[in-house]
């Protein structure tokens, strides 16, 4: 067995490795504060478990012995990447460094949500013979929830807005005996940006992500205002901006109607989408992209739909900003297929409104794609960095 603290040892080398891509023992003893002799030890660890492995470089000035590195083995452990969304369940195998190997669609609807644990199992276990994968090479699988998990992490409770009762992890124990990390999205697209992303370089961000929740955190000076859960702004009002205002949910008295997430989250927007640009598509996600699609060729109802977006979403960040005194904020939604039209209105009305004189907002994108696996593979490689994995992969 492993002790907690060579665990933690194990997962600082591997990370210094990833990081410098080719580094020798001695480089990585004075970077990391451990002894020559315990880096040595580490090491060989990691290269029987190949986690890691030599790689000799010629120095073309030196008739010398070739010196040796040490370096990141990508190939011989896997990692399987499941994003469960409300309408769609996409399954990608990666290698060590998030590299896409295979990837699957399957589509989801509420028919299924009743017996979803099942129905993922059974798409599961189609890609697992479909692909061959050896499951003595996965060293873990990691499902990402657009949506909510139980307190227990063992359980779907939300998808999209749709409350459910999906206890996958103990499903897919049927089927794999590596360990199962099952997250929501949105945490892990926090964790995959603020912790392994690069694109980042300010302390005090705002990230949003938008499709059929209002997913929000602040990072202030350097920490995650909300570790444990999203900052709660579905309840927050707004104006009227416009009789699109009131076309999506008339039904509702006006302290609900114009809550922020009766006003721009996917299952608000589609209402406006079907009434103002008529169409015969299935889906939700259809709907989104035929959508961007006409903002882009300048249709004029698509650009009203627009600005009722980026009305409020940018009143919403105007509030925020001025108490956090934020200096980017990083979006990630499907909507970003209308990025430039989308960030100019937003940009525009948010300056426009701001408190503070002179506070420049940089708003940008995140580098991950909205359904990229690298997000769901970002619990999996903490669990490397932590040693958890590593240490998992040896007992």
């Amino acid at each position: 067995m492993f002790s907690d603290n060579k665990a933690q040892h194990l997962g600082k080398i591997y990370r210094l490795i990833e990081q410098f891509e080719l580094i020798s023992r001695t480089d990585l003893a004075k970077l990391s504060g451990l002894a020559p002799a315990s880096v040595t030890n580490l090491t060989k660890i990691l290269i029987d478990k190949h986690f890691i492995l030599e790689r000799t470089v010629q120095n073309n000035l030196s008739r010398g012995r070739p010196a040796v590195g040490l370096a990141v083995s990508n190939f011989f452990w896997q990692l399987l990447c499941i994003t469960i969304s409300p309408q769609k369940i996409e399954i990608s195998l990666c290698q060590l460094n998030g590299t896409q190997v295979y990837k699957q669609d399957y589509t989801v609807s509420l028919e299924n949500y009743p017996n979803l644990e099942n129905y993922i199992l059974q798409i599961v276990k189609e890609f697992y013979q479909t692909y061959g994968i050896d499951s003595h090479h996965l060293l873990a699988v990691s499902v990402s929830v657009v949506g909510k998990i139980n307190a227990e992490k063992n359980s779907i409770s939300q998808l999209g807005n749709q409350t459910i009762h999906c206890n996958i992890t103990q499903k897919l124990q049927e089927l794999f005996n590596c360990p199962i990390l099952l997250s929501e999205h949105f945490k892990l697209w926090l964790l995959a940006e603020s912790t392994l992303g690069s694109l980042i370089s300010n302390n005090n961000v705002i990230f949003l992500q938008l499709d059929d929740t209002v997913n929000l955190s602040v990072l202030l000076n350097g920490t995650l205002l909300h570790k444990q859960s999203k900052m709660n702004v579905d309840t927050m009002l707004m104006p009227r901006f416009s009789h699109l205002s009131d076309d999506i949910f008339p039904e509702l008295d006006n302290i609900h109607r114009y809550q922020l997430a009766n006003q721009i989250t996917f299952p608000a927007l589609v209402k406006l989408i079907d009434r103002y640009l008529p169409n015969d598509l299935a889906s939700q996600e259809q709907k989104i992209s035929m959508f961007c699609q006409k903002i882009n060729e300048n249709q004029p109802l698509a650009l009203e739909i627009l600005e009722h977006i980026s009305d409020n979403i940018a009143y919403a960040l105007m509030n925020l900003v001025n108490i956090f005194s934020s200096e980017r904020i990083m979006l990630n939604s499907p909507l970003l297929q209308a990025k430039d039209p989308l960030f100019a209105q937003i940009s525009e009305k948010l300056h426009k409104n701001l408190l503070q004189e002179g506070l420049k907002i940089d708003l940008v994108t995140s580098q991950y794609d909205w359904n990229s696996p690298l997000i769901a593979c970002s619990a999996i490689k903490q669990g490397v960095y932590d040693g958890n994995l590593i240490k998992d992969s040896i007992n």
